[in-house]
């Protein structure tokens, strides 16, 4: 099939080279736009310094574009999805303007989240949530989840469709990137930090990913989330601990095998950026060292979860996970939700 034209909105950020970084050879997008601050417009993007630690790979040859021109730009250079990587207060008001010209939007800003006929999708968790694309004012515009539900909502997923659970506690040790470059720039020493709204953030997202679809729209679950999270001296990497009260007893052996085996409809179309195992076990706990870029080759590298020091007393289960929070945790799995919705025709 043609490669769609896609943009991405973000030259410098961390999120937005991410973008760059794995469309410029995607076999179904075709990277042919990008825009950026007012410190970027203008400029040819192999100029933009490079922040990720992998080596810069061959970009298109593009000028960095303003958002106050953007969407005649957009529509001139006939652009049908766009990636947003842009800060939310500026997402607020330029992603419904791009949307509204009836370009699609894939957000990976929290502006949208959790917004009525707005869906808020892991591609393979909740996708039918997309079930209510287009359903709102603001026009097409789906939104991939904070970057720390990733490692909390994949594990737990086959544990709610099997057993159930009513309490969940979660401890989370978030990397450096997550703050964006500037933090990573500058570190925060050896000390663990807090982060301030974040565990707010994660308790409406992950009850809003568990909720029921109707008609109507999704209706939120309702079990207790108690959250603390910390920023830790690390560059890449969101490291959770969670604790989860199962509605029933069952063995170690039966949840391994619920999460080792769980996959949905990204695995079963075989999606480009989709890992062939979403959640992998280990004993014990996921280091960075060894798992941040667990999944595969190519798009399919850092998309998965790696759960270990899973262990069980009756009903009380824990256990650690880690997932790349600027690829499965940002713009590898919004780019995966990009591609299930396209290969489903929500995108045509």
């Amino acid at each position: 099939m043609p490669r769609k034209a896609v943009a991405v909105l973000s030259a410098s950020g961390l999120v937005g080279q991410r973008f760059q970084q794995r469309l410029c050879e995607h076999p179904w997008f075709e990277f042919v736009a990008v825009a950026g601050s007012p410190m970027s417009e203008g400029r040819k993007l192999s100029e933009i310094p490079w922040r990720l630690d992998e080596a810069r790979p061959d970009l298109p040859e593009l000028t960095v574009l303003g958002l106050n021109s953007l969407v005649d730009e957009l529509l001139e250079l006939e652009v049908e999805i766009v990636f947003s990587a842009l800060p939310s207060d500026i997402a607020l008001d330029v992603e419904p303007m791009i949307a509204a010209a009836g370009i699609s939007v894939l957000s990976n800003a929290s502006a949208h989240r959790c917004i009525a006929g707005i869906p808020l999708v892991i591609a393979d968790l909740n996708p039918h949530h997309l079930t209510h694309w287009k359903d709102s004012a603001l026009g097409p515009i789906a939104c991939s989840t904070n970057c720390t539900v990733i490692p909390i909502a994949l594990p737990l997923k086959p544990l709610w469709d099997m057993v159930g659970f009513n309490q969940v506690s979660i401890r989370t040790e978030q990397a450096l990137s997550g703050g964006g470059r500037e933090l990573l720039s500058s570190g925060i020493g050896g000390s663990k930090c807090e982060i301030p709204g974040e565990a707010e953030k994660i308790e409406q997202e992950l009850l809003h990913i568990l909720g029921r679809v109707s008609i109507e729209g999704i209706s939120p679950t309702t079990i207790g989330i108690d959250v603390d999270c910390k920023r830790v001296s690390e560059r890449d990497g969101h490291l959770v601990h969670v604790e989860v009260e199962l509605n029933r007893e069952t063995s170690l052996s039966e949840i391994k095998e619920w999460m080792a085996a769980w996959s949905d409809r990204p695995q079963h179309l075989k999606l480009p950026s989709a890992p062939d195992s979403p959640v992998i076990i280990i004993d014990g706990l996921p280091t960075r060292e060894e798992y941040l870029m667990a999944g595969g080759d190519g798009l399919k590298s850092g998309m998965s979860v790696v759960v270990g020091n899973l262990k069980i007393d009756k009903t009380n289960l824990s256990f650690s996970a880690l997932s790349h929070n600027t690829i499965r945790g940002a713009a590898g799995g919004c780019i995966l939700l990009a591609e299930l919705m396209l290969a489903e025709g929500l995108l045509d």
